[in-house]
């Protein structure tokens, strides 16, 4: 779900001319840290770097840090003490990998932990793991698109601490054939709007549950948008909810590549949630289906 862009973002932050928080005068370089949590998956790997200029080329192994000391920490029920530690090793450098086995538990609280020995710096954030939900609807081997028999996903019942759950719906194309594109979508390829790798993975954007219909036992029922299928064929839908920290970058993120109406000069920064740094250590809950979609026949 997450993209693959969002260190090239954040190198940028620090240049912006809208800076409250990183307001200065010339560039200062900050250190920049990536990782998600799953819950019920294991540990992930722990991306650390630096940031870059605006004017210059940014490419992570440029700015990678290879002698960082990363810990990701269990934290205790009550998210103030640390349960358990793990440890983790670097394979490249800036890519830290952990050397513990763990599945990361839902509506728990863990901690990233970074020093950097050279400099003495420290990076931590913390980020509580959403609870798991499951599609419990049957879902149809074979959908026409644009009939009437629109695509409905039942999720079960979850929940994250101090707000509704706020979701992400991707849909991935199994087989992205230009051939099989659905017409709008063969409209922005042809036009150059989109690549076809973007549209291999389409995104919904943020949903709060408060959208979508709340059955008697508080499963949701979401009514899957045609418009969120880019391609026939076999395609996974994939249901996320996401941490404060996923939720508030992304928000915060779409403001910064012109999803709003603000002048550049009272746009605030992407909120990270990092002290110490920039950069994002969230956490996520999701569960995948798969269905066919057949062009709608006259």
């Amino acid at each position: 779900m997450m993209k693959a862009y969002l260190l090239t973002l954040i190198a940028l932050f620090t240049v912006l001319s809208a800076c409250e928080v990183y307001e200065q005068d010339s560039y200062e370089e900050y250190y920049v840290v990536e990782s998600y949590l799953v819950a019920n998956r294991q540990l992930p790997q722990v991306r650390v770097s630096t940031t870059a200029p605006v004017n210059d080329f940014y490419a992570f192994s440029r700015s990678a840090i290879a002698d960082a000391q990363v810990q990701i920490r269990l934290l205790d029920t009550s998210g103030s003490s640390i349960e358990e530690v793990f440890t983790y090793t670097s394979d490249s450098a800036g890519i830290y990998q952990p050397m513990d086995t763990h599945d990361v538990l839902p509506t728990r609280s863990y901690q990233l932990y970074v020093t950097i020995p050279t400099t003495s710096a420290e990076i931590t954030a913390t980020t509580v793991v959403p609870d798991t939900f499951k599609v419990i609807s049957t879902v149809l081997d074979t959908l026409v698109y644009q009939s009437t028999e629109q695509l409905e996903i039942t999720v079960s019942e979850s929940s994250y601490p101090g707000r509704q759950n706020i979701f992400i719906f991707n849909t991935i194309a199994l087989d992205p054939d230009p051939a099989m594109l659905t017409p709008i979508y063969a409209d922005f390829l042809e036009d150059e709007i989109v690549t076809l790798d973007e549209l291999t993975n389409t995104e919904s954007g943020l949903l709060n549950a408060a959208n979508f219909t709340v059955n008697q036992d508080q499963s949701i029922t979401i009514r899957y948008p045609w418009i969120a299928v880019a391609f026939y064929g076999d395609n996974k839908l994939i249901a996320t909810t996401i941490d404060d920290n996923v939720y508030d970058f992304v928000r915060s993120e779409s403001v910064q590549l012109g999803g709003s109406t603000l002048s550049p000069g009272e746009i605030q920064n992407v909120i990270t949630h990092v002290e110490g740094g920039l950069g994002i250590f969230g956490s996520l809950a999701s569960d995948t289906i798969q269905t066919y979609i057949k062009p709608f026949e006259f």
